[in-house]
């Protein structure tokens, strides 16, 4: 197989999803920090997370997907955590009084193959509340990200390939992002719109200028139950896909005293999720490990996944009831 047959296949499997390939960074605990998956969540329930992830899909085969990432969230309240520390202007500070802004932002990068990604995303989310019963906030991220290829990490039969000769190698690729949660006591929903841009891929002539990221489309709900004083279940379902293809994820976390959780997932590419987690303090640390059933499984010792982060600032604002802790809410 000649070295042009091996590029089409490489683009082809990283820009379309027929084949469940990752357009974005995989993360398996979006329930620990929703804020991964939709920009919205930015500031929702009035606090400041910072979180650092770290993923390692498929462990045991070579140049398998690898992802880090750094990512903060907050809400512009006037005692707020982000504010407090930055020690604005009191004119600056006049601008946030109805609490209602959240911001929010990542830096990431991402191997997948020979296939590297390395990138940032800025969120600003507005949030309205209705009557202290339920919330509805909207996000829009701006994000881009240096794409690479490093055929240096390939199998090449034809160095003197001319698609060798004359692709580019490196290039930058901006998107956006826009998501929409509404969040009661009990229930949360949100969906999410990806790669609005639908930017394009081009490293060669005309053979690569109909490659472009798809539109992706991300749908999150879940709620609580209380099972006892303690004991809390949180089942949740996120369906993500495009136009021609879809997956699901089922969950359930227990989580007990709101500080300790066990959960299982399933996805529909026949995956099954194992996660644990505490939160100490200020400190909150989880972990996730992966378990394929499909064909991998006999070349993969399955795929680890761990999130460490810092939860600051409070939920008991006395001017807006509805981040006291007597309220119910979620750790979005």
């Amino acid at each position: 197989m000649n070295k042009s047959w091996i590029y089409i296949g490489l683009i082809w499997i990283a820009f379309t999803t027929q084949l469940n390939a990752q357009q974005h960074p995989f993360y398996s605990q979006y329930m620990v920090d929703k804020f991964l998956v939709n920009p919205a969540v930015a500031g929702a329930n009035g606090i400041t997370k910072v979180n650092f992830v770290s993923r390692q899909q498929y462990v045991g085969l070579e140049n398998a997907p690898q992802t880090f990432a750094l990512t903060m969230q907050s809400r512009l309240l006037d005692d707020s955590y982000i504010l407090r520390r930055l020690k604005l202007r009191k004119k600056d500070t006049k601008k946030s009084r109805s609490g209602r802004v959240g911001l929010g932002g990542s830096i990431f990068t991402d191997r997948n193959g020979i296939m590297h990604r390395t990138g940032f995303q800025g969120t600003y989310a507005y949030h309205i509340n209705f009557n202290n019963q339920w919330q509805l906030s909207m996000g829009l991220s701006f994000s881009g990200y240096q794409f690479r290829i490093n055929d240096r990490e390939a199998f090449i039969t034809d160095p003197d390939d001319p698609l060798l000769q004359y692709n580019k190698k490196s290039f930058f690729v901006p998107d956006a992002s826009a998501g929409v949660l509404a969040t009661t006591g009990l229930v949360y929903a949100g969906i999410t719109v990806t790669d609005l841009l639908g930017s394009g891929l081009k490293l060669g002539d005309d053979i690569f200028d109909n490659y472009k990221t798809l539109r992706k489309f991300n749908l999150l709900a879940g709620l609580k139950w209380d099972l006892n004083q303690d004991l809390e279940l949180e089942p949740s379902v996120l369906l993500q896909g495009t136009r021609t293809n879809f997956a699901l994820d089922v969950n359930a976390r227990l989580i007990y005293m709101e500080n300790y959780w066990a959960g299982l997932s399933y996805r529909s590419n026949n995956t099954t999720v194992v996660m644990v987690g505490g939160r100490f303090d200020i400190f909150y640390l989880g972990y996730a490990y992966d378990i394929d059933m499909g064909m991998v499984r006999s070349y993969s010792a399955g795929s680890h996944e761990v999130v460490f982060g810092l939860r600051l600032g409070t939920n008991d604002t006395r001017r807006i009831r509805w981040f006291r802790q007597d309220q119910r809410n979620f750790e979005l």
